[in-house]
């Protein structure tokens, strides 16, 4: 006999909610309670062939490397369906509230395989089965019996996903999927108050940390900032930065909580430095250990996240480790070059720390394998679209350091006043230790920031500070040196640097913005000035 064709035991309001029917005659429990005639008229759904499920299957947006997230995101419905029977009310358009509202089960499904597949491959905020038995749990629930806390850390698993699903470069689709990532971010940020207060569990922590990473991705860093802040608080509440406050736990457990703690201490350091601003945590307040340190469990299928794999598999990037590093990198550097104690500290003492600091910054660059450098991954940008913006940050953090400790970045009035007063003739250009390697550094990032940057890249405002700074370090390389072999390449990665900026400040206008464009564009002229006599010199 036909599947499709077969009878069904489910009426049609209990088989079109995926709610279990008891059967009974003349109308069934559900049907009962939602007031509605017990038919049986819709048609089971059609199987689709075997070929075409293995097909659809096999497709997922993710970097090549072994997880079994999709399998996981199947899991959802079965979930779902296992849950208790009295729960099992779904949504009645005449009866149910609008606050804890959540997309249809298949969305749902989707987006959850979206998020652990690409963000949470990179930076692991959630442990894959228990994320998946919270969603399923939730759906299970008719909105009024939900819990808020768990409604918003699900509304900051889809913003996520939203964020960095498939991009667009189609301007309507693309401007959907923001609307969603914004829905689905005010969804949660609506419960706040509710998450930062009362009993605080991890779940807090994580639902708080999860809106910091949509939110750090503004122009405006400062709810970021401010978010961050608090959210540490929690952290120290909870004790995640103290291993004893985790010792009674099991295995998986103690990993997870140590993920959240150093994907705090990630957001914080990374988000202080880049407002110049004091961190909230201390280095010297942590005992705690790296995930990496932790023993793996073989019946486990989280270990391997934050973990990054080329396409043929043959290297990998420990990501989340390498963030981790940098963090600690970036705190120093705040600490010994920027804060208010570094201000006093003599010449001398600035100059050791500079090199100290400048030592673990190159014994980091050299960490990473160099299938995952700037300049491969730039060569290979259209095969790894899911991994491609993790990179891009990771070596835009990485620069901005470097640039922060020579301090010859966008933002350092010194630094920008020389190059101007230079190409005008009026002072020597002060250069920077290891110049060589630094304008080196600078041009890989451009070249892959050119490659895949694209108008609506999720990644878009983290990165745009180093990659104008990177553009001014080419530009005072061309002004110093305007025989050097790549010069032209150069010119021509300033030119549409400039094009970019122009664009931007039609978008977002500001006087610093177009100051530091109109010094750009007198030392780029003053540049190919110099070319055109030397050719006719020669």
């Amino acid at each position: 006999m036909d599947s499709d064709n077969r009878p069904r035991k489910a009426c049609d309001l209990c088989y079109t909610r995926k709610i279990k029917c008891d059967g009974q005659e003349p109308r069934c429990s559900n049907c009962i309670n939602y007031a509605t005639e017990c038919t049986h008229i819709a048609l089971r759904r059609k199987a689709r062939p075997r070929a075409q499920r293995r097909a659809t299957q096999n497709f997922s947006y993710q970097p090549k490397a072994p997880n079994r997230a999709i399998h996981q995101a199947e899991r959802l419905e079965e979930i779902a369906r296992e849950a208790p029977v009295d729960n099992q009310l779904s949504e009645d358009p005449n009866h149910a509230i609008g606050t804890l509202k959540l997309p249809p089960l298949p969305k749902a499904m989707a987006m959850v395989g979206i998020f652990l597949n690409t963000f949470n491959t990179a930076l692991p905020l959630f442990h894959a089965d228990t994320l998946l038995r919270m969603v399923g749990q939730c759906y299970a629930l008719h909105p009024r019996q939900r819990d808020p806390l768990v409604w918003a850390a699900i509304n900051t698993v889809f913003a996520l996903a939203s964020q960095h699903r498939p991009s667009s470069t189609i301007e309507g689709v693309f401007h959907r999927q923001t609307e969603h990532t914004s829905e689905y971010l005010s969804n949660a940020q609506s419960v706040v108050s509710t998450v930062m207060t009362g009993d605080v569990s991890l779940l807090n922590v994580q639902t708080l940390l999860g809106m910091v990473m949509v939110l750090q991705t503004a122009r405006d860093p400062t709810p970021a900032l401010t978010l961050v802040s608090a959210t540490m608080r929690l952290v120290h509440k909870l004790g995640l930065h103290n291993r004893a406050a985790s010792a009674h736990l099991d295995l998986v457990h103690r990993r997870q909580h140590a993920r959240v703690f150093w994907i705090a201490y990630i957001l914080d350091k990374d988000l202080s430095l880049r407002a110049e601003i004091p961190p909230v945590q201390l280095d010297d307040d942590i005992d705690v250990d790296l995930p990496s340190s932790l023993p793996v469990s073989l019946d486990d299928n989280d270990n391997t996240a934050g973990t990054l794999v080329t396409d043929d598999g043959k290297a990998k990037l420990s990501y989340f480790f390498a963030r981790i590093q940098l963090a600690s990198i970036e705190g120093r550097i705040y600490r010994y070059l920027y804060s208010t104690q570094a201000s006093k500290q003599s010449p001398l003492e600035r100059t050791l720390l500079r090199d100290s600091i400048s030592v673990a910054l190159d014994e980091w660059r050299a960490s990473i394998p160099l299938e995952f450098g700037a300049a491969v991954v730039t060569m290979t940008a259209r095969t790894k679209p899911a991994s491609l913006g993790f990179l891009c940050v990771l070596h835009s953090s990485g620069l901005q350091c470097r640039m922060l400790i020579n301090r010859a970045q966008a933002m350092d009035e010194q630094w920008i006043t020389g190059v101007r007063n230079y190409s005008r003739g009026i002072s020597p250009l002060r250069i920077p230790p290891c110049w060589e390697g630094l304008v080196h550094e600078a041009r890989d990032f451009v070249l892959l920031i050119q490659e895949i940057w694209f108008r609506h890249s999720w990644f878009r405002w983290i990165t745009t500070c180093p990659y104008i700074s990177a553009t001014m370090l080419l530009t005072a390389n061309n002004l110093h040196n305007v025989r050097h072999k790549k010069v032209e390449l150069d010119i021509e990665l300033i030119d549409a640097a400039l094009s970019w900026l122009n664009d931007l400040i039609l978008e977002d206008p500001s006087d610093a913005k177009k100051r530091f464009r109109n010094i750009l564009t007198e030392a780029v002229h003053k540049v190919k000035h110099k070319l055109a006599v030397n050719d006719r010199l020669e």
